[in-house]
């Protein structure tokens, strides 16, 4: 099973092991005293407490007592299994969706999602297109239909049209 990303680990905050936590805004996880969180490198933390300071998320990790201790965490990502994320139903996960063919509404294939890129409003599925070029489809609800095998592209006019290359 994948982990999922739920926050990084910012800066330290005073001298006895408290650092500030950035929760990754596009997963709902509540941080919580005694979860285990892994990151790359092999680390594991556990959650002893977290407390909200000028709209920010404090936190302390077993065995991280001083502010040497909390610098050395700067930017360490923290992770759980995917199955403890709540998810909403029409929510997919970015690896489940690398490789899966996509197809225009009528059936006709336009590619393979290659990498899923975030935007501002909204995700994008960037799509390596059979005739060599790549297509960004708005990750949006009314756009698509995903199947177990396949992303059905509901196109706008011109998302899927191949690039054109003006020199």
């Amino acid at each position: 099973m994948n982990d999922v990303l739920v926050g990084v680990i910012g800066k330290p905050f005073g001298l006895h092991g408290e650092v500030y936590v950035r929760p990754d805004p596009d997963v709902s996880h509540t941080l919580t005293p005694g979860t285990v969180y892994t990151s790359p490198g092999d680390h594991r933390l556990t959650l002893v407490a977290v407390r909200e300071h000028a709209d920010r998320l404090l936190v302390r990790f077993d065995g991280v007592t001083d502010r040497t201790g909390a610098e050395r965490l700067r930017g360490v990502q923290l992770h759980v299994p995917r199955d403890v994320v709540a998810a909403d139903a029409d929510t997919f996960w970015t690896d489940d969706l690398l490789g899966r063919e996509v197809v225009d509404a009528d059936g006709v294939v336009v590619g393979v999602v290659g990498a899923v890129a975030d935007g501002p409003a909204h995700d994008y599925l960037i799509v390596a297109r059979t005739d060599g070029g790549e297509v960004m489809v708005p990750a949006v609800g009314d756009l698509l239909d995903i199947t177990d095998e396949q992303v059905v592209v509901q196109p706008l006019p011109g998302l899927l049209d191949p690039g054109t290359d003006e020199t």
